[in-house]
């Protein structure tokens, strides 16, 4: 089954007055890569969180953003009056003395001076109960980002095999041509032979030369190779989990036939289903970074 590297995941988890929301947003990458976004006193959960989501996500760019909102009225903030009001009465007489006008809103401005607003400190047991639920939303929210990414990858899947069964199709279409190339070469040699020649030639050597010339051009090998490596690319995708970069480098060697298959052609209507082939691989190539 294939997985999409690209995936997204919610999950939330209420308790303790807190409604506690954990998203996981991923793009392709060739490694893991895990991006912690976590408020300050749930800090020492970071390690936990990029370890856990590695393991069960495997690979890919990801962004994990956990956040903390109280349910009750009361902020978890306290206001110090008494320096607020030693501020206010500074940037009066400030304005008195200078003729600087007050702010329109001085309060906006006083708020953010050092000392007005505290923090206020979390207890052990409420960090215990906020990281508990973190990491139960956390495990929930990886549940709905494999979801998705197995999703997505369906949609791969269908991409791939209506490439992989296009390509196979061309190939199979090039079978009528064979004996018309080898025919074409034939007369064409034999055409110049007379020519230089006036009909004076071994016909026996000129067996012999064909022979070897026409097994330069055969592409019989080619086109078995690479009905194999289709074969091969499907039973992959039905294989396990993390067969992305083992399909990125069976999508090389398709590519490989592809190429010696279009240079050893030498025929037009070969060399036009060739470029068709090449349409349908790039597209696949296109795809493939997406896959886990």
């Amino acid at each position: 089954m294939i997985y999409s590297m690209t995936g997204f995941g919610r999950a939330e988890k209420s308790g303790e007055g807190k409604k506690i929301t954990v998203e996981i947003y991923s793009v392709n990458s060739k490694n893991a890569d895990v991006n912690v976004h976590i408020p300050g006193h749930l800090r020492a959960l970071e390690q936990e969180i990029r370890k856990r989501t590695t393991t069960r996500c495997l690979r890919g760019k990801m962004d994990v953003y956990v956040s903390v909102d109280h349910l009750e009225a009361q902020a978890p903030l306290t206001l110090d009056e008494q320096v607020a009001a030693t501020y206010w009465e500074r940037l009066q007489q400030l304005s008195h003395d200078t003729g600087i006008p007050l702010p329109q809103d001085p309060m906006r401005l006083i708020i953010g001076f050092q000392g007005v607003l505290h923090t206020v400190e979390i207890d052990e047991a409420e960090r215990e109960s906020d990281e508990r639920l973190v990491m139960e939303a956390l495990e929930e929210a990886v549940d709905h980002f494999i979801a998705f990414r197995a999703q997505e990858g369906e949609s791969l899947y269908r991409v791939f095999q209506e490439n992989i069964e296009a390509i196979r199709t061309l190939i199979g279409s090039t079978e009528p041509y064979e004996q018309e190339r080898i025919d074409t070469v034939r007369e064409r040699l034999e055409t110049e032979l007379r020519r230089v020649t006036q009909n004076n030639f071994d016909a026996s050597r000129l067996e012999q030369e064909m022979i070897y010339y026409i097994d330069k051009l055969d592409v019989h090998e080619e086109r078995n190779r690479l009905i194999n490596h289709l074969s091969y690319f499907e039973s992959t995708m039905d294989g396990e989990v993390g067969q992305g970069r083992k399909l990125g480098f069976i999508a090389q060697e398709i590519g490989r036939e592809i190429n010696t298959f279009g240079s050893k052609s030498n025929h037009a209507t070969l060399q036009k289903i060739t470029v068709k082939m090449k349409d349908h691989l790039e597209q696949i190539k296109e795809q493939v970074l997406n896959v886990l």
